[in-house]
């Protein structure tokens, strides 16, 4: 059987940094890393995989890039430029160029198809892509030893609309970010630089119009956004929530935040890691509709415990605006949250609209991947969803969501993750592109699951017993089993249990009398009963007396009186007991017997069945013993105190 949630793995000859899904091509899946300048013998590459296959990865085309040189850090694929799709990427120079103050740390890098197998054939012409460098440059204003280009994020692309970016310092003294919009030819234009305080830690951008940006950074304790394009008033980006208590000197005690992304223009989610490795929490802002002020928590939802610490977040919509300036209408998005474990969350977060205004649902957890890479997880991204612009029908295919990761282990992992179409029952949130959502049971609807399954299981076990119990006799007939079960399989139910012939069990009850015992009793059962009634007293003696004989008849034995309360049994075919007579009867304790008067007394009583070796000698105390086999003379028992 196929599995819910079919993955992909491959490794390849390098330690992977970053990993991107091509915005147009949702098969196609860039990934860059490498071993850095001066490794001898690990690469530096940026290699694009075809996805295509749920079970399998592709190796498609790969660029080789210089050893002297830093590895890939990041990346993203950007906007098509004829039939060349754009890939910018994070690369330091060389230290040799770094010393002479020259970091091209910005690459653009293009991905064309090839045609091969030219010639004549009837054979369709195999078309393959080819990686190429197409430019390079510096975009930050400092040249330093450690600065590199940690962060790289692009807006969402939309055919004929200009694209925004930025990418951002890591390990500077003097950290900033760049704001630059590509170009159709040569270098990319540089709009603008934000000095920062603090390191940025993630951004992220939103087109709210045909040419309205949003645009958001975080450093570990702060939230800023700005904003873009025909809306861009020129001011400084607006501080929207500062983290509480970070300004009370005692940073190390607060959380920090790690990834930022949209939800809408009117909420952002932000991964937060608890301080010391406690945990890891997931919040949703709702930023103020004036865009001064701060935002407000408007869902917040705490990993387990088991995730200490988070290194990356993916999110993407599952019903996007089919136009920059249309509104977001009811949407499912969905969430991955990259653990320090090696696993993978996924969550879920719906999107309503009620009364002119937008909330958000709970953050719902619905899936978790263990152990997904050997080392540690660096990259995390979804492919980009586009639902069908018709109806769906019985001819619409499939719809999946690609989640690819990547592994400092050098590895590559997709997950391809079903999706199914909103029924047309649900009234609430339908329009004229059909609404996808995660094709997987909700923790509510798994939990709701097991009680019912788990009901069924019990009244099947009740059925079951109660049948048994039925064919066995131990209970009045109420389902009639027997006229359902053939009679080889109730004669295999009713058949009692046997047991073992060195079996010798003890029986917690204390009649009140001394039952006899038939040759049809079970030795074992009749253990306690003999020595119980030896120690039950009688209303008519505060200390009766059993007279007990083995071998022949004991002259006038069938004439002694019989207590009420303690009845004669013939307790073997030689041993009987009757009420004592101190002149006709005489005998020994236990104590006074000699040792081997001990072992035959105690082997006659227990081939008779009346004592067991885990019963002890504590029975015979208050025991008086006589004639054995008419050799040694009568026995005397008196009841125990």
């Amino acid at each position: 059987m196929a599995s819910l949630i079919p993955s992909a793995k491959l490794t390849l000859p390098y330690p992977l940094y970053a990993c991107d899904f091509d915005p147009i091509d949702s098969t196609r899946l860039v990934v860059g890393g490498g071993g850095g300048a001066g490794r001898s013998g690990v690469e530096n590459k940026i290699t694009l995989l075809d996805t295509a296959n749920p079970n399998e990865l592709v190796e498609v085309a790969d660029l080789d890039l210089s050893k002297e040189e830093d590895n890939v850090a990041s990346l993203a694929v950007g906007q098509t430029q004829g039939d060349t799709t754009l890939v910018f990427a994070g690369v330091n120079s060389s230290p040799a160029d770094l010393a002479k103050g020259t970091n091209a740390h910005f690459r653009v890098i293009g991905i064309s198809p090839v045609s091969k197998g030219k010639g004549r054939t009837t054979e369709p012409v195999a078309i393959t892509s080819k990686i190429s460098e197409v430019l390079r440059c510096p975009l930050f204003t400092n040249v330093e030893r450690d600065l590199y280009q940690r962060v790289i994020r692009l807006s969402r692309s939309y055919a004929g609309q200009a694209q925004w970016g930025a990418i951002a310092t890591g390990f500077a003294k003097d950290s900033e970010i760049v704001l630059f919009q590509p170009a159709q030819n040569g270098p990319p234009t540089s709009r603008s630089a934000i000095k920062l305080a603090k390191e940025v830690v993630d951004m992220d951008f939103i087109q709210t119009g045909k040419d309205d940006y949003l645009f958001a950074y975080a450093d570990e304790q702060d939230i800023y956004v700005k904003k873009l394009g025909s809306i861009d008033d020129g001011a400084e980006p607006e501080c929207v929530y500062i983290t509480p208590a970070s300004r009370s000197g005692e940073p190390v005690t607060i959380p920090s935040f790690r990834s930022i992304r949209w939800l809408t223009k009117d909420f952002i989610i932000m991964l937060t890691n608890i301080h010391s490795q406690g945990g890891v929490v997931l919040q949703i802002f709702r930023l103020p509709p004036s865009g001064k002020g701060q935002c407000r928590i408007a869902q917040s939802h705490r990993l387990p415990s088991s995730v200490k610490k988070a290194t990356g977040l993916a999110v993407v919509n599952l019903t996007p605006p089919p136009t920059p300036d249309g509104e977001q209408s009811y949407t499912q998005f969905v969430i991955a949250v990259a653990g320090h474990d090696i696993s993978i969350s996924l969550f879920k977060v719906d999107l309503q609209h009620e009364a002119n205004n937008y909330i958000v649902t709970p953050i719902k957890p619905f899936r978790k991947f263990k152990n997904v890479h050997p080392g540690v997880i660096t990259g995390i991204t979804f492919s980009i969803f586009t639902p069908p612009t018709q109806s769906v029908t019985a001819s619409t295919p499939p719809q999946h969501l690609k989640l690819a990761s990547t592994g400092i282990s050098n590895t590559v992992i997709v997950h391809t993750l079903p999706l199914f179409p909103v029924p047309l029952s649900v009234k609430r949130g339908q329009s004229s592109i059909p609404r996808y959502v995660v094709a997987l049971p909700s923790s509510k609807a798994v939990y709701s699951f097991g009680i019912i399954v788990s009901m069924l299981l019990a009244l099947l076990a009740a059925v079951l017993t109660q049948s048994v119990l039925e064919i066995r006799g131990v209970v009045e007939p109420h389902l009639g089993a027997a006229k359902y079960l053939p009679v080889p399989l109730q004669e295999a139910i009713g058949k009692p249990y046997t047991f073992p012939s060195n079996y010798h069990a003890l029986n917690t009850h204390t009649p009140n009398a001394l039952t006899s015992t038939s040759p049809s009793d079970s030795p074992a059962s009749s253990i306690p009963d003999f020595f119980a009634s030896l120690r039950s007293p009688s209303p008519n003696s505060a200390s009766p007396k059993i007279y007990l004989h083995h071998g022949p008849p004991v002259p006038d034995i069938e004439d002694q009186d019989i207590s009420p309360d303690i009845t004669s049994p013939e307790l073997s075919s030689s041993i009987k007991a009757v009420l004592h007579d101190q002149e006709k009867h005489e005998g020994k304790s236990w104590d006074e017997l000699t040792a081997p008067q001990r072992e035959n007394w105690k082997r006659k009583l227990k081939d008779a069945g009346h004592w067991a070796e885990e019963m002890g000698e504590k029975v015979f105390k208050g025991v008086v013993f006589g004639e054995l086999g008419g050799l040694v003379g009568a026995a005397v028992v008196q009841a125990a105190r």
